[in-house]
């Protein structure tokens, strides 16, 4: 019944977001015309009602996978020796796929990640080590064959508060990654997300973010994620299906080798 549960609530997200993803109504429905700031309000509001939905959906696995005799959560191996600097800017050396980094950085968050293979998923937290509240803290990862994951959900973040961070890489091929958590309204992006600046589709241009230019060691053009959303009130709202996405995978290889 949870399994069946959590199938239609991810239908649902999958069948209402649809539309909003790529701006169509529908063959039949009437041109819209709005102003572009009451657009963007109504595209967050969707976005947020369909991200709770996934969370929703998400709650349901882990009951799933205690009903089923397993852990709530998918364990994932022991990650390597932590990446650990102070006060980074954006950028620098890209990790190997299994560091753990821990680092503090210039706008005074420390990222803590690592990857769990099993599910396919970026996890850790945010601490504010400064005396004064970071707002809109988000967190990005840049994998080096040129696809951006993320950004996630604004949250501000008090002095000496940690959130969680979760970051899905579902279907990625990749051996090394970079991260960075910004805060605030950085130069060329709007209040409402992450897009100044970028190509469609999250593919980073040459240069940037250690100079990788496509794939490990430079070598090919950056792919890129053609599914991730130009609209980025959706982006953590794809995060949270990619996410979802490698839970689901690693409870069905979990129940597999149970059964053998």
């Amino acid at each position: 019944m949870k399994i069946m549960i959590v199938s239609l609530m991810l239908l649902g997200a999958a069948g209402v977001g649809g539309p909003a993803l790529v701006g169509g109504g529908g063959d039949d429905a009437p041109p819209v015309q709005e102003r572009p700031e009451l657009q963007a309000v109504g595209n967050s509001a969707d976005a947020d009602a369909l991200y709770e939905m996934v969370k929703q959906a998400r709650a349901a696995l882990r009951e799933t996978r205690v009903l089923a005799g397993l852990s709530a959560d998918p364990a994932g191996p022991q990650a390597g020796s932590p990446a650990s600097r102070q006060g980074r800017e954006e950028g620098g050396a890209y990790l190997a796929k299994m560091t753990r980094q821990d680092e503090v950085f210039a706008n005074g968050a420390r990222l803590v990640l690592a990857f769990n293979p099993n599910t396919q998923v970026f996890a850790g937290s945010v601490t504010n080590t400064t005396a004064t509240t970071l707002s809109q803290v988000r967190v990005e990862i840049h994998l080096d064959n040129g696809t951006e994951l993320g950004p996630t959900k604004r949250v501000d973040v008090a002095p000496g508060q940690t959130v969680p961070v979760e970051l899905g890489t579902f279907g990625e091929e990749f051996s090394s990654w970079i991260s960075h958590p910004e805060a605030g309204i950085e130069r060329g992006h709007g209040a409402g997300g992450e897009e100044g600046g970028e190509g469609h589709g999250g593919r980073e241009g040459p240069g940037e973010h250690g100079g990788r230019e496509g794939g490990e060691h430079g070598v090919g053009e950056a792919r890129g994620d053609g599914a991730r959303p130009q609209d980025a009130a959706y982006r953590p709202l794809y995060n949270q299906l990619r996410i979802l996405r490698g839970e689901m995978h690693a409870f069905e290889t979990e129940l597999k080798a149970r059964s053998r």
